[in-house]
């Protein structure tokens, strides 16, 4: 609504008599001669005559006896006053999950009628409805943040099909999950069920800008998710490039680096053989089909200086009235400090192009968006999400599966040759591998992915730790006690610390910088474990820097 004037109030509501009334909520916006506010009127007579000196503004949605029919409203009131606040119906809540492939947290949400939705703070959900729900605090939280993504609209249908036609049957059968349903598959798409287990990792262990409660399902099924299976026109708008047609949910460079960031973490969360792992290719070739489109502009790192760049790239490839291009980069000229954006269609082979370091910070280390695009064109890459096929030496678990990450399995030649060349057990030489590649070889994967009791771990633990190739340590959240020598690396939470000798070889951390969310492997584990076994035979063992101090002139001890 709209008020003219200046002696409004804020959440304020108004009788007109008739059992009519004008709820308003705070002002949405401030004009010089007039204030705009969220309202709802209530008109039993169903006149709905908005009154002076309010107006309406925008669009109006209709709700209650108009589309239920005559007296519902009514009917539902008294069911209230007599049986008082309706009870939990845990099936409703499985069954709009089940329907609509959402997780369980969402779905309990969801049915629970969008509950503290525009609060902010992780534990929003009160204890004992989190308690009630069967919800933790995160999952919770990471929930409500992707709900939040709905339009207004979106949640007033949801929460108006919830409620039966009968108002009784919301106190016996509880919430139409059904019709809830039906709204949100029409309105948000159904999505691939992920195990929950899963999720809860991804969402604590990946720190991406669309969360995993978004980004796992399109990677499960990249055919069904709007942003991985159609491509979008953009356009340079102002200073920065953006879609030509407004809304939807468009492929763009956080889609692509969480992407590219959760389906490494995934290769390395799951073993071989696990029924997810199969959807990773697919993935992947959605997401090449996406950055082939000619029509996509992918804006990438921050807003750059406009002139410099001019100086230090020289003549531009193209220039048009509202743009220049430099090969694949594209800055806008509306003003000096555009935000660039890549004609995704005009990279090379690699996922480069000669200009893209230009657009670096002043650690001249690649952004996420570049280091994705890279990983996104990498052989090595596309190797690691596809199918390992069978160990080269030993067998699958009791689920048919098996972890590359256990040399034993995958590199049985490399243990024989450490195994020889230090005096090792096959046990300890295989730990000792593991310490050299893995950015995380704690006690509780090494055991999950070897296989090994925990007696014949302590026993590898305790012979490798005998000889000079490891020390001895206790690191704050390392969960081994087993260390190679060297530099110690931190490179933050969720990532767990790590040897800084290992860091140039994990793709997705340029420098040591998780900058897509996760510290994992960017290539299959057998390469990694050859590459990180070639660097010691070369010399390049892992080793304590000698600290020299050069003495100072006259100084006597």
């Amino acid at each position: 609504g709209r008020e003219r004037g200046r002696g409004g109030r804020h959440r304020a509501v108004v009788p007109l008599g008739g059992g009519a009334l004008l709820a308003l909520n705070e002002q949405t916006a401030e004009h010089p001669r007039e204030r705009h506010f969220d309202a709802v009127l209530h008109d039993p007579a169903g006149a709905f005559a908005v009154p002076a000196p309010y107006t309406g503004a925008g669009a109006a949605v209709t709700v209650g006896d108009r589309e239920r029919g005559a007296g519902w409203l009514t009917a539902f009131l008294k069911e209230a006053a007599e049986r008082g606040p309706a009870p939990w119906f845990p099936a409703a809540a499985e069954e709009f999950g089940r329907l609509t492939g959402v997780s369980a947290a969402m779905a309990a949400l969801v049915v629970a009628g969008l509950p503290y939705l525009e609060t902010y703070e992780r534990g929003f959900l009160p204890a004992d409805l989190r308690k009630l729900f069967g919800v933790k605090a995160n999952d919770a939280a990471a929930a409500r943040n992707d709900l939040k993504e709905l339009s207004p609209e979106v949640r007033r249908e949801l929460v108006a099909a919830l409620l039966p036609a009968d108002p009784a049957r919301l106190w016996t059968d509880g919430p139409d999950a059904e019709a809830a349903a039906q709204v949100w598959i029409r309105r948000a798409g159904r999505r691939t069920p992920v195990p929950e287990w899963l999720l809860a990792e991804a969402g604590k262990e990946v720190r991406a800008a669309w969360t995993a409660h978004r980004a796992l399902p399109a990677l499960l099924d990249a055919a069904a998710s709007p942003e991985l299976s159609a491509d979008t026109a953009w356009a340079v708008k102002g200073d920065r490039a953006e879609p030509v047609a407004p809304g939807g949910r468009p492929f763009d460079a956080a889609v692509l680096t969480s992407s590219v960031g959760f389906a490494a973490w995934l290769a390395h969360r799951l073993p071989a053989g696990h029924p997810v792992r199969s959807c990773l290719p697919p993935a992947l070739t959605a997401l090449r089909q996406r950055l082939s489109s000619p029509e996509l502009l992918l804006s990438v790192g921050h807003y750059v200086d406009l002139a410099g760049f001019r100086k230090a790239a020289g003549t531009p490839t193209e220039t048009t009235a509202g743009y220049e291009r430099y090969g694949a980069v594209v800055l806008a000229t509306q003003d000096g400090r555009p935000l660039p954006a890549l004609r995704t269609a005009l990279l090379d082979s690699t996922g480069s192009d000669p200009y893209l370091p230009l657009l670096r910070d002043t650690g001249q280390l690649p952004g996420a968006t570049e280091t994705a695009l890279r990983l996104a064109h990498d052989p090595g890459f596309a190797a690691l999400l596809a199918d390992p096929g069978a160990p080269v030496a030993g067998t699958v678990d009791a689920e048919g599966t098996w972890w590359p990450q256990d040399p034993g399995r995958s590199v049985p030649e490399l243990v024989a040759e450490v195994s020889a060349e230090y005096g090792l057990g096959a046990d300890a030489a295989g730990l000792y591998l593991a310490l050299l590649a893995m950015p995380d070889p704690t006690d509780r994967n090494t055991a999950r992915w070897t296989g090994w009791k925990p007696a014949r771990l302590k026993a590898a633990r305790a012979e490798l730790a005998a000889t000079d190739l490891v020390v001895s340590a206790t690191r704050a959240r390392a969960g081994r006690s087993l260390f190679l020598p060297g530099p110690w690396a931190e490179p933050g939470a969720p990532a767990l610390p790590v040897e800084q000798w290992k860091l140039p070889m994990y793709a997705l951390a340029p420098g040591g910088r998780p900058v897509l969310g996760a510290l994992v492997p960017a290539e299959p584990a057998a390469e990694l474990y050859r590459r990180a076994w070639a660097r010691v035979r070369e010399g390049d063992v892992p080793r304590f820097e000698e600290l020299k101090v050069k003495r100072t002139a006259g100084r006597r001890r």
